[in-house]
C-alpha cells in the first residue's frame, strides 16, 4: 500500500497528554489536587502515591483525580532516548545521517519515548473509571487515545475512539475539558481533532491500524453525515488497498456535501488518473485550476503533467 496521500482539512492541535492542571473542579476540594501537581513536578512518585490513596478515599468521584493516576503511571517509568529511522518524525531534536559516498540523506536520529506498557495499561484502566463518572470529558477520551497509540495498542485506540464518537451524540457534544470547564463549539472541536488519529493510522501502516480507519470512519460517516472528512479518508484507505472503484464512491459523496473543496477534486482526479481514464482526471485537475489557491493549482499541474 502507498504510504503518501493528501491530508484533508483544518486539523486543529490536540493535547497530546493530559498534564496536571489547577484549575477548579465543581465542587471539590482543590488542596489535594494542588498538592498533587507539586507532587508530581517534583518528580517524588512514592509520596505521590500515597497521595493519590487519600485524595481517592477523600474524593472518589473527581475526574481530575482519575487523571491524576493516569500521568502517575505514564510518568513514572518513562524514559527517552535515540532512535535511527529512514524517516524524521516527531516534534523533538533530529539529525540527518548522510550517506558517505553519495552524500545523500540515509536517515534521521530522531529523539523518541519509552513507555512501561502495563503501566499505560493500568493508566488506561483509571481513565476508564474516571470516564464512567464523567463520560463528556473529551480530554480525558483524547489522553486514552493517545497514550494507546503512542504504545501501539491501535485496536484499543480505534476502540476508544469509536466509543467516543457514540458518546458524542449521546451528550450533543456538550464536552467539558480539563477541570470540568465547557468546551465552546464542541461539535467542529471534535470532528476536527479526530482526523488526526485517522493520519497516525494511515501512516503507522498496519493491518491493524488500518482497520482502526475504517471502522471509525464509518462510524463517524453514520453520526456525522454532513461532514466531508470521513468520506475523504474513506476514500484515501480504499485507495491504498487498490480498490480504486470503492474510493471513488467516497470522494464523490463528498464533492456533493462541498463540490469546491480542492483536497477532494485532487483525490478524484488522482484516482480517475488511476483507473486510466485521463479525460475525467483532467477535468477534476482542471476544476482547482480554476477555483484553487496557488498551492492546490500547482498539485493540479504537477497532476497534469504526470497524465
Amino acid at each position: 500500500m502507498k504510504k503518501s496521500y493528501l491530508v484533508f482539512g483544518v486539523i486543529l492541535t490536540v493535547m497530546l497528554f493530559i498534564l496536571p492542571g489547577c484549575g477548579h473542579a465543581d465542587n471539590f476540594d482543590r488542596k489535594y489536587q494542588e498538592k498533587y501537581v507539586n507532587l508530581f513536578e517534583a518528580n517524588k512518585y512514592d509520596e505521590l502515591f500515597a497521595h493519590l490513596q487519600l485524595w481517592e478515599s477523600k474524593e472518589p468521584n473527581n475526574p481530575e483525580m482519575f487523571i491524576a493516576y493516569f500521568n502517575y503511571y505514564i510518568h513514572r517509568n518513562k524514559s527517552s532516548g535515540i532512535s535511527i529511522d529512514r524517516e524524521r518524525w516527531g516534534e523533538g531534536p533530529t539529525m540527518a545521517i548522510t550517506d558517505p559516498q553519495s552524500g545523500e540523506i540515509a536517515g534521521y536520529m530522531n529523539e523518541s519515548t519509552q513507555y512501561d506498557t502495563e503501566d499505560v495499561l493500568t493508566a488506561v484502566e483509571y481513565l476508564d473509571r474516571g470516564l464512567t463518572i464523567a463520560p463528556n470529558r473529551l480530554d480525558m477520551h483524547f489522553g486514552k487515545i493517545h497514550i494507546l497509540n503512542e504504545i501501539g495498542r491501535y485496536k484499543m485506540a480505534g476502540n476508544g475512539l469509536f466509543d467516543t464518537l457514540v458518546i458524542s451524540k449521546k451528550i450533543n457534544n456538550k464536552w467539558l475539558w480539563a477541570d470540568n470547564e465547557e468546551l465552546e463549539d464542541g461539535e467542529p472541536v471534535f470532528i476536527y481533532s479526530i482526523q488526526d488519529y485517522y493520519s497516525l493510522w494511515l501512516n503507522a501502516a498496519t493491518e491493524e491500524s488500518y482497520e482502526q480507519v475504517k471502522l471509525c470512519a464509518e462510524k463517524q460517516i453514520e453520526q456525522y453525515p454532513e461532514y466531508i472528512h470521513a468520506y475523504n479518508i474513506l476514500g484515501v484507505y480504499y485507495s491504498m488497498n487498490k480498490q480504486l472503484q470503492e474510493a471513488l464512491k467516497y470522494y464523490l459523496q463528498a464533492e456533493t456535501i462541498d463540490p469546491n473543496d480542492c483536497i477532494v477534486l485532487i483525490n478524484i482526479g488522482r484516482t480517475y488518473a488511476g483507473m486510466n481514464n485521463k479525460q475525467k482526471a483532467q477535468e477534476y485537475f482542471n476544476k482547482v485550476l480554476e477555483i484553487g489557491d496557488e498551492q492546490y493549482k500547482q498539485y493540479a499541474r504537477n497532476y497534469l503533467n504526470q497524465l
